[in-house]
This record gives C-alpha cells, sequence and structure tokens, in this order.
C-alpha cells in the first residue's frame, strides 16, 4: 500500500535533521488516534511496518545549517506491505486535515491532502529500483554495543544487508528464505554516497538507483517493506522506474 500526504509549513525553515522532527509529529499523530496503536509500535523494540520518504518540492534551499521551503509545502510518500497499518497510518493522518499541530519544537504542520499511489506488481525476477529515502545498513556488534554504516562503496555493504534481511524475514514467510536472500543480486545504476544527520549523529548511506535480480516474491516485499535499517525514521523507501527492467547483464 502507498500514499502521499501533502504538508503545509507555518514557516519556511526546518532544521536539517528533519526526519527526527518529522518523526515526533507521526507519533504524536498515532498516539492521538489510538493509544493501543502507539504502545503496541513505540512501547518496546517492535519493527515497524512502514518505511516513508520526504520530499522537497524544487523551491528549497539546503544549507548546512537548515533547510528553507520557499512555498511551505513538502511531501511524504508512505509505503507499507501491511494494509491495515496503512489504513491506521492514513486515519490518524486524516484526522489533522486542515489543522495545525507542533512539528516537535521546529515548526507547525498542517495536513493538506491525502493521495492513494499506484502500487505496481512485480511481474518478473529482476527490478530497477530508485531509492527515495537514503539506504542504512547497519552493522550491530551486541557485545560492544556499537554500530557501524555502511554505504555501497564498502566492502562488507551486500554481506551485511543480507545478513539483516534474513534475520529480518526469518518469522514471515512461514519457511527458511536464506538461500533466496543469499542469490539476491545488486547492480549499481546510479549510486552515490551522501551522509545523513539522524538524532544528532552523522549517517553515511546511499542514494541512486539499482538493479536488483532475484526471487519475485522478495523483490516484491523490499519494492512494500523497504531496505535496509532506521526505515521508519524515513530512510530505504524504493520505487520503480518505469518500465520494469526485464533483462540485465550482471557480468559488468
Amino acid at each position: 500500500m502507498r500514499f502521499k500526504i501533502e504538508f503545509e509549513t507555518e514557516c519556511e525553515e526546518l532544521p536539517i535533521d528533519y526526519r527526527r522532527k518529522f518523526l515526533s509529529y507521526l507519533k504524536t499523530a498515532i498516539r492521538d488516534y489510538n493509544q493501543d496503536l502507539f504502545a503496541a509500535l513505540y512501547g518496546g523494540n517492535t519493527p515497524k511496518s512502514f518505511c516513508f520518504s520526504v520530499y522537497f518540492l524544487p523551491e528549497v534551499t539546503v544549507a548546512k545549517d537548515g533547510i528553507t521551503l520557499h512555498n511551505k509545502r513538502f511531501h511524504v510518500w508512505f509505503t507499507t506491505q501491511d494494509v491495515l497499518m496503512g489504513v491506521h497510518l492514513i486515519n490518524a493522518l486524516m484526522v489533522r486535515r486542515n489543522k495545525w499541530f507542533p512539528m516537535a519544537d521546529c515548526n507547525k504542520l498542517k495536513v493538506l491532502s491525502i493521495t492513494k499511489v499506484r502500487e505496481r506488481h512485480v511481474t518478473g525476477n529482476v527490478v530497477h529500483f530508485k531509492i527515495l529515502s537514503p539506504i542504512v545498513i547497519r552493522d550491530h556488534d551486541e557485545k560492544e554495543g556499537k554500530d557501524w554504516y555502511l554505504t555501497f562503496e564498502d566492502d562488507g555493504f551486500e554481506e551485511i544487508w543480507k545478513r539483516n534481511l534474513k534475520s529480518e524475514l526469518q518469522n514471515t514467510f512461514g519457511r527458511d528464505v536464506s538461500n533466496d536472500i543469499n542469490a539476491l543480486r545488486l547492480k549499481p545504476i546510479h549510486l552515490k554516497k551522501t551522509v545523513v544527520k539522524n538524532y544528532g549523529i552523522f549517517i553515511p548511506c546511499t542514494i541512486g538507483s539499482l538493479v536488483m535480480e532475484g526471487e519475485k516474491y522478495l523483490l516484491e516485499y523490499l519494492y512494500k517493506a523497504g531496505v535496509g535499517s532506521r526505515r521508519s525514521m524515513g530512510f530505504g523507501c524504493l520505487d520503480t522506474v518505469d518500465p520494469f527492467v526485464k533483462t540485465i547483464n550482471f557480468q559488468i
């Protein structure tokens, strides 16, 4: 399920760490809508079944110390493989339509419109994806309690991503899908490294586009659920490049 929210801001300025501020707004909207849902999502370390991407319209100035929205508008694209979760998110945000609510301590937001976005069906084993919000690949050391973040430039990028994906999907499809995950192949098309500030930490990420080859059900899952870590914080959201790729040479 995919949908787009158009927001108006009370003032033009947003901080560089805007994902953190928007997440505060989203969490408050969910809490006000359904406290049981909020507790289920944020009462512990529960994986969230949605991801999103914040899209700024062309009339924007991005600087080191902040973002200026000259038209006081931005869009947020949501995607989820859980239709019920999508309905809950739409309902929580629909309550805020045409009403001002705080975006943490930095601005106020008003929901202008909510639009359902057509979702494509993966019909083959190869899909060209564009990255709507940066992909975060996290290598977590439980013993040390430390995180390392990898981009496509790093040797362990694909290995750590697949390891994390196996853990994520171990109970999702009712069977072991490790071999199918191992068989996934990635081909960079136009990838770049970027560094994003999130909760005061500068995180190396990957943006651009890439092609994936693998089982259709895995490609469908990644299209709907997103890729990598921190997805419910505004990372790892994907869309398809039209038309779908049918074949590609992975030997390059």
